[in-house]
């Protein structure tokens, strides 16, 4: 089977598989070898995100291999229309804590392969400079998202998975890697977060023939294929040989959609 990468988060992973995101990223440097799945929540607390964690593990399928958890953005981030209060660095925690342990009640996975990843930190001077976010009225109490990293460094270290904390990665260039808003990924800020997971992800054996033995064994190598091609022809599912699927799902509407390739 394929690696199945299992991204789910706020509006910060919103962009994640568009043509520069971090999960695009992914697929490209594991060569088609894995399916990158996001399951997006954007404008969700992660108290909101939590109570969905049980009908979203229920309806993925095939169990994940790695679930990368991003959240914390939408805790804090808030406009002139936003009224909601600033979660609390202590409830941020308990929730956080308590979405990751309501999919695993779901879901058969070890531990060291879950990946809590850190709220983006923003770029000052752009967010406050930026006339978009002026007209909005949008704020984000910097010293917030500081204690959201270590909140989600504590959750990672309880569960025994793995932690990525984006302040430490981004910081080094973050004129590269945040956007001209000031809150965004840039293209750089993507490669970054991306080169970094996958370094924290170890690929299961691929179905399918590696690319240098490629008509070294012809008989062998299209049997695979054509058993490749029963198993992605069933119910719901549209893939190739050697290409990987990507699902897309709309918090929104409720229903998951599998791309076309």
């Amino acid at each position: 089977m394929l690696t199945r990468i299992l991204i789910i988060g706020d509006s910060e992973v919103e962009a994640a598989l568009k043509i520069y995101g971090f999960g695009t990223i992914l697929n490209d440097r594991f060569n088609g070898e894995a399916d990158v799945i996001l399951r997006k929540f954007p404008g969700y607390t992660t108290e909101w995100i939590k109570l969905l964690m049980s009908c979203v593990a229920r309806n993925l399928g095939d169990t994940p291999d790695y679930v990368i958890v991003l959240c914390g953005r939408d805790d804090c981030l808030r406009s002139n229309k936003d009224k909601r209060p600033v979660t609390d660095p202590d409830k941020f925690r308990k929730h956080l804590y308590s979405l990751v342990d309501k999919f695993t009640n779901e879901v058969d996975i070890s531990s060291e392969r879950i990946i809590m990843v850190s709220p983006f930190p923003i770029h000052t001077m752009r967010f406050e400079g930026d006339e978009g976010n002026v007209f909005d009225g949008l704020s984000m109490d910097t010293n917030t998202l500081k204690k959201y990293t270590e909140k989600t460094k504590e959750v990672a270290k309880r569960l025994g998975g793995q932690f990525v904390d984006t302040s430490a990665l981004l910081d080094r260039a973050l004129d590269a890697n945040i956007g001209r808003n000031g809150i965004k990924l840039s293209k750089d800020g993507h490669l970054a977060l991306a080169e970094k997971l996958v370094e924290l992800i170890e690929l299961t054996d691929s179905p399918f023939p590696s690319y240098d033995k490629i008509g070294q064994d012809y008989e062998k190598q299209l049997d695979e294929i054509s058993k490749c091609m029963s198993m992605v022809q069933e119910e719901n599912i549209s893939a190739y040989t050697y290409v990987s699927t990507v699902d897309q799902y709309s918090a929104y509407l409720g229903k998951t959609y599998r791309g076309k390739v």
